[in-house]
């Protein structure tokens, strides 16, 4: 199959690009390549190119920057996906738009279901949303993937920010009382892997299995380290609350934790506990200690 993979500059985008290989055809575009927000480079590119799917894991994903930059959020998560959309629709080739926990509202707590009402709260979440229908509208054989808090080796997250703050401070905390899923980019990219022989459109949540918070995340990541002999300046988060969070722009949803029983019923891929994911990652990249 050949598949054309946006946003490989970023943490997702790299891993599936990486992943699909094995199998498939891959084109692959970054930001450089291919300015999303110019409707002519798209044409330009996708235009005259044959392929079966396209994955668009590019967007504007800093929320406070998304607050502050709102024509350009919109060009790049709403306008973008819909351009893409109706290239893929006029060629017969499906898409898979990656998307975010941030559409909903968060004010109940329990894992959000792909048929959850959506109440995004910022412009992030609001430009997010819009793509997705936009994507929706365009060919009902697309799909919506949603995800949140991704980590993995090709960009730094907070997972690897909280170890390197830890090896220089003695006073590190995390936010305590927002609730969301971890995603591991290597097991996202395997669940968009499967996804592609997936035939029924529509919303799926990708992310690994369980909750958590920014704290709990954080902790486990250096209980980790700590155990493969990284010297830490503190290996004991402070718990933070996020109303206390006065520098944070953006209004951010509390409770987005994701069900993934959608995805395990449609591809039998069963995705494996966050804590499991994180051990695995930095166990492997974070083998060595620097000392």
């Amino acid at each position: 199959m050949k598949v054309v993979v946006t946003g490989t500059g970023g943490r997702l985008g790299a891993a599936v690009a990486r992943q699909l290989r094995e199998r498939h055809r891959v084109v692959a575009y970054d930001r450089r390549a291919m300015d999303l927000r110019c409707p002519q480079q798209m044409d330009d590119h996708l235009g005259a190119l044959e392929f079966e799917v396209l994955i668009n894991c590019a967007a504007v994903t800093q929320v406070d920057y998304a607050e502050q930059h709102p024509v350009e959020a919109h060009e790049a998560n709403a306008l973008a996906p819909a351009h893409m959309a109706a290239i893929c629709a006029r060629r017969g080739a499906r898409m898979i738009h990656v998307s975010t926990d941030y559409v909903y509202d968060g004010a109940a707590p329990g894992l959000r279901r792909e048929t959850d009402a959506v109440n995004p709260l910022s412009v992030y979440g609001r430009t997010k949303r819009e793509g997705e229908e936009r994507v929706l509208e365009a060919d009902d054989r697309f799909i919506v993937a949603r995800t949140s808090w991704v980590f993995g080796p090709d960009r730094p997250s907070f997972v690897d920010q909280i170890i390197a703050r830890a090896q220089k401070e003695a006073d590190c905390g995390a936010i305590a009382d927002k609730f969301s899923s971890a995603s591991y980019s290597l097991d996202m990219a395997e669940q968009l892997d499967f996804l592609l022989s997936v035939r029924e459109g529509g919303v799926y949540n990708l992310c690994n299995e369980g909750s958590c918070t920014w704290h709990t995340l954080g902790q486990a990541a250096l209980d980790t380290v700590a155990a493969l002999g990284w010297k830490l300046h503190t290996r004991t988060l402070a718990e933070q609350r996020l109303a206390d969070m006065t520098a944070l722009l953006a209004p951010r949803p509390v409770h987005t934790s994701l069900d993934v029983t959608r995805l395990a019923a449609a591809t039998s891929l069963r995705p494996r506990p966050w804590r499991e994911a994180l051990a695995d990652y930095l166990r492997t990249y974070y083998a060595s200690p620097v000392r």
